[in-house]
Formats: C-alpha cells, sequence, structure tokens
C-alpha cells in the first residue's frame, strides 16, 4: 500500500519536489509518524543530494532515507528512492524537480489527514473491528490514507483558484511535474480537514463491514459517518496562504458556497 498525495511544506525558494509515494506507513499511537506528520531535510554534498524524514522536529528519531546524484537536475527531474531507517518500515520514492540551494530547515510533511487517535474519538472499540478492518501492525492506515486522498481530491476540485491550479496532485506514474497543479501548500491550516477525513475513513471501514442488504449496526454507523461527512464539508471555510514561501503574507478563507443534496 503506498500513499501518494503527502503535503509536503518545503520552501520552493530553493527546491521543488513532486511525485512522493510512501510505504509502510501506520497509523497507530505507537506508530511511525508524529500524528500523520513526518519532518524532511535536504542536504546536499557535492552533486549527491540526501532526503531524509524524521519523526520529529528535532530530527532525532530518522524514519527514512535516500541519496541520488542531481547533476542533471537542471535537464530533466531526478528520482531518488526511500529506504527504512531504524526499522521503521518506511520506504519510498519523490523526484527532485528544481534545485537552487539546500533548505535552511527541515520541511514538515503531513503525511496522512488522520490517524487511529483521531478516529478513536469517534468510535473508541477499534481494535473491536474484524481483522480486515483493524489491522494489528497498521491500525486504521489504509482507511485513513484513502480517506486523506479523497478529501485532498475534493479539495482540489472544490478550490482550485484558491490552490492556484486544477486537476489532481502529481502522481509518480506522471512523465513530469505539471506546474498548473494545485499546490496543497497552500492549505494554511490543514487541521481544517481532519473531522471530513475521520468521518471519510470510518464511513469506508464500516461499509467494509457490510455484507448483508438488512440493516446492521455496522451499515447504521456507516450511514451515520456519511452524513456527518457531507456536513463537515459543507461547513469548510478554510485558510489558504496565497504565497507559501513568503508567511509575511495574510491568509485568505474561503467557504465551499455549495450546497450537497441528500436523497430522501
Amino acid at each position: 500500500m503506498s500513499f501518494d498525495y503527502p503535503i509536503v511544506y518545503e520552501d520552493r525558494n530553493a527546491l521543488r519536489t513532486s511525485r512522493w509515494s510512501l510505504t509502510g506507513l501506520n497509523s497507530k499511537d505507537a506508530g511511525n509518524t508524529a500524528a500523520g506528520w513526518l519532518w524532511v531535510r535536504f542536504v546536499t554534498v557535492g552533486a549527491t543530494m540526501t532526503v531524509s524524514l524524521y519523526k520529529d522536529a528535532a530530527l532525532a528519531s530518522k524514519v527514512a532515507e535516500g541519496s541520488a546524484s542531481i547533476a542533471s537536475v537542471d535537464g530533466a527531474a531526478v528520482k531518488i528512492a526511500l529506504a527504512a531507517s531504524n526499522s521503521s518500515g518506511i520506504g519510498g520514492e519523490l523526484w527532485l524537480e528544481e534545485y537552487i540551494q539546500d533548505p535552511a530547515a527541515a520541511a514538515p510533511m503531513l503525511a496522512s489527514l488522520c490517524v487511529d487517535a483521531d478516529l478513536a474519538e469517534e468510535f473508541q472499540d477499534l481494535t473491536s473491528l474484524p481483522a480486515t478492518i483493524y489491522d494489528a501492525t497498521g491500525g486504521m492506515a489504509r482507511f485513513c490514507w484513502a480517506a486523506s486522498r479523497k478529501v485532498l481530491l475534493l479539495v482540489g476540485q472544490m478550490f482550485t483558484g484558491q490552490l492556484g491550479g486544477s486537476g489532481a496532485p502529481e502522481h509518480r506514474h506522471q512523465a513530469g511535474a505539471d506546474r498548473s497543479l494545485p499546490d496543497f501548500r497552500r492549505l494554511a491550516a490543514p487541521d481544517q480537514l481532519k473531522d471530513a477525513a475521520v468521518h471519510w475513513a470510518l464511513m469506508l471501514a464500516f461499509a467494509s463491514c457490510v455484507e448483508r442488504a438488512t440493516e446492521t449496526l455496522y451499515s447504521a454507523r456507516r450511514d451515520y459517518h456519511d452524513a456527518m461527512r457531507r456536513e463537515c464539508i459543507s461547513a469548510w471555510n478554510l485558510a489558504f496562504n496565497s504565497d507559501p514561501d513568503d508567511d509575511s503574507d495574510a491568509d485568505r478563507r474561503q467557504g465551499v458556497g455549495s450546497v450537497t443534496p441528500t436523497r430522501m
């Protein structure tokens, strides 16, 4: 399972990356992220760049790392593969599109909008769910990642102007980054999307438990979280940073300005 939609709050006055794909993430309380967050450090020596991922802002707990020569980055994007560090289980890849200099500080990366602790606020007994839903190793990871992807794709459709581009985020199977794609770094407060992601994840989880046409506890919970998901989306009034590389400008707020019909 790979997660292809992390938000990397990198300084694009220094460099630009794209097409991130992370594997081995888990969403449990003692997992390999800090409640869905990681920190990325870029260090270049000569023509070799090393990208390191950490679980903490102090850069004390490394979870993945990879290196590649960036001598040709001016002519074409350079792929950097990531391998797990300290038995974290995290791997993946990214592409370096542009390089000017190493950023002065590590960049925070939001790998998932929600984790198990967030879901537990709505349904405390996650471990009672079937083993096909709650994974002993990864927790509710696949539903957290799926919900995060769906929320970000929806935000990209609804707030095209505020995000600076149309379409979906760049995907690792693309030949190159498209500068017209949305810049999710402009989401100044991504926690505003958390509630919708939580209900979306739980809706998907309970829907996976439903095997009969008749109403069950799982189908009732599915329908409840679907309704709450729609309510959260209709209440969005999101803050956007028009230039995420310059924090001196004021954030802008934008509501959805739409009504989601429900068939009765």
